[in-house]
C-alpha cells in the first residue's frame, strides 16, 4: 500500500453525534429531570484539540518516511501536517516508526559480565585465583555487572576472541604489573 493510500485511509472517518442518555431506573411516565438525563457528546476527531506533536515524534515520523523511501516534499509535509492536527494519525505514524525502524543499542559499549567470562567457574574468578588480577584469591564477583577486566577470557559465545588485556590495555598501568 502506498503512503498516499495510507493517508486517504486515515482520513475516512465517521462523524459522531450527540445522544441523550436516560437513566434506566427512571419510572415510566415520570417527567425526566436534569439529574436523570445526561447528554453524551462525541467530538468530530478532525476538530478535536490535541496536544502538540513533540520534536521526538516528528523526528521518528521523518526517519520512518525516509526508511520507506519517501522523498516527495509535498507528501512529507502532508503527513507531518496531518500528525500535527490529528492525534490518531500521529499515533498511527509513530506506531509504524516504532515497529519498523531499527532499534539502536540502548547502551553501546564494550563491557562484559563475569557470566560471559570463561574464567568464572562455580561463582569464583579463576583469574583472581591464579593471581592475574588484583583481587582476593577467593574472589566471587557480581556476575551480571558489566565491566572491563584485564583477566577477562572470552566465553564460547563471544564473537570477540581477544582477552581482557588486549580489549582494554588501559587497565594495566605502565611501569606496574597486573599479576
Amino acid at each position: 500500500m502506498t503512503l498516499s493510500a495510507l493517508i486517504r485511509k486515515r482520513n475516512a472517518g465517521n462523524l459522531a453525534t450527540a445522544i441523550p442518555a436516560i437513566s434506566a431506573t427512571q419510572p415510566k411516565g415520570e417527567a425526566a429531570t436534569v439529574a436523570r438525563i445526561a447528554t453524551v457528546a462525541v467530538a468530530n476527531p478532525e476538530e478535536a484539540k490535541t496536544a502538540p506533536m513533540t520534536a521526538s515524534e516528528e523526528m521518528a515520523i521523518l526517519a520512518w518516511l525516509q526508511s520507506i523511501g519517501e522523498t516527495d516534499p509535498a507528501t512529507i509535509a502532508e503527513v507531518i501536517g496531518q500528525c500535527q492536527r490529528d492525534a490518531d494519525a500521529r499515533d498511527y505514524y509513530t506506531g509504524r516508526a516504532a515497529a519498523e525502524l531499527p532499534k539502536p543499542d540502548p547502551f553501546p559499549d564494550d563491557r562484559r559480565t563475569c557470566d560471559q567470562c570463561a574464567n568464572l567457574i562455580a561463582r569464583r574468578c579463576q583469574a583472581a585465583k591464579r593471581g592475574e588480577i588484583v583481587a582476593s584469591r577467593n574472589y566471587e564477583p557480581i556476575r551480571d555487572l558489566p565491566r572491563r577486566c584485564e583477566g577477562y577470557a572470552p566465553g564460547a559465545d563471544d564473537p570477540d576472541r581477544r582477552p581482557g588485556r588486549e580489549c582494554w590495555p588501559g587497565l594495566i598501568q605502565k611501569g606496574g604489573k597486573s599479576g
